[in-house]
């Protein structure tokens, strides 16, 4: 069983998780011309993005980034300031994304030692993508710990690297990129609006009075999918199916009423999910409520699922929210699910 004690998040229409929440309600996304990137045929690239480091360098964009929601979420839990955590789990885009390079690792963890008082604290960055996250949650749950012990999880992502929107737009990925087709521009309807931004959870697998918690995630589950994005013929959402069934199995969450996903305008995820809410449907009931974060965020790559997270959280703790199931899609074959509670459930994922 792990709690979640608090969390927070940053993407550009929502800079911090109250303001995310409010953005994700009402589907409000801060869409946008790049003001430095095109696309193949020259148009602006739209996006979603902080203007005030819309210039700045890679590294530096990362590590502000960190900064941003590591000072929400310290300003959410001051205690952090005095008794750091017992470890921080940091979680960065993949090695093998153009734009992303080997020297993130030290610079992520500067950014978070500056950002916190955590010298002695042990950070643990690892490169993934969008359902890595879940890996390290299962890791940090099976770690033996002592009542009141918190652990942070921190996911950070920003598509707009040049060398990185040059590789969407080259694997067609890209929302509302141009093509040249018979002398006429055509616009791609489909796929990513990149994004950046960051999340982080507080987390605890023995809460106690001490540490009151916000809600729980009662099960994980993880599965590998053989058809990927780029191969020819539909994903019929195997490996995510057999994730969620995981989950759903360990948490004993017969019938969960929020689903939450991570598709984001391309027609493979969208076949991906289809397939996989027909193969739960005996686990739904008639007012099955369906969320995508991404129309209010726009695509946040690793630090999507650890986002849906913190917003989910975040909605169980200041309202009702009945059981509710995450769903990770990725661009390698590792798919994962989540199913979170706002009470604590007897069974141990």
């Amino acid at each position: 069983m792990t709690a979640i004690i608090a969390a927070a998040c940053t993407f550009p229409s929502g800079p911090t998780l109250p303001l995310a929440d409010v953005a994700h309600r009402l589907q409000f996304s801060l869409i946008r011309k790049h003001p430095l990137h095109s696309d193949q045929c020259g148009a602006p690239i739209r996006s979603c993005y902080f203007p005030d480091i819309a210039s700045a360098p890679p590294i530096e964009r990362f590590q502000r980034l960190i900064q941003q929601v590591l000072l929400e979420l310290m300003a959410r839990m001051p205690e952090l300031k005095h008794t750091p955590p017992a470890g921080v789990t940091l979680l960065l885009p993949p090695l093998d994304r153009p734009g992303i390079t080997s020297s993130l690792k030290a610079a992520a963890k500067e950014a978070v030692v500056s950002s916190t008082s955590w010298s002695s604290t042990l950070v643990n960055v690892q490169h993934g993508g969008q359902a890595s996250a879940v890996t390290m949650i299962q890791m940090l749950n099976n770690r033996p710990t002592s009542e009141d012990t918190l652990r942070v999880l921190i996911a950070v992502d920003s598509w707009l690297l040049a060398s990185s929107l040059k590789w969407l737009d080259d694997e067609q990925l890209l929302h509302g990129a141009h093509r040249n087709f018979q002398g006429n521009k055509r616009i791609n309807p489909y796929g990513r609006v990149p994004s950046e931004g960051a999340a982080a959870l507080v987390l605890s697998s023995s809460p106690t009075k001490n540490t009151p918690s916000w809600c729980h995630i009662r099960g994980t589950g993880m599965g590998i999918e053989n058809v990927l994005y780029s191969d020819k013929g539909v994903c019929l959402g195997k490996g995510l199916s057999y994730a969620a069934l995981q989950a759903l199995d360990t948490a004993k969450l017969f019938q969960p009423s929020h689903i939450v996903s991570d598709i984001n305008g391309e027609p493979y995820r969208a076949d991906e999910l289809g397939f996989t809410l027909s193969a739960l449907g005996s686990y739904f009931g008639n007012e099955l409520v369906c969320e995508t974060p991404v129309l209010a965020s726009g695509d946040l790559g690793c630090a999507s699922l650890v986002t849906h997270i913190a917003l989910t959280a975040w909605h169980m703790h200041s309202s009702f929210l009945g059981d509710t199931l995450l769903l990770s899609s990725s661009d390698d074959g590792l798919r994962g699910a989540i199913a979170m509670s706002k009470n604590q459930g007897s069974l141990k994922c």
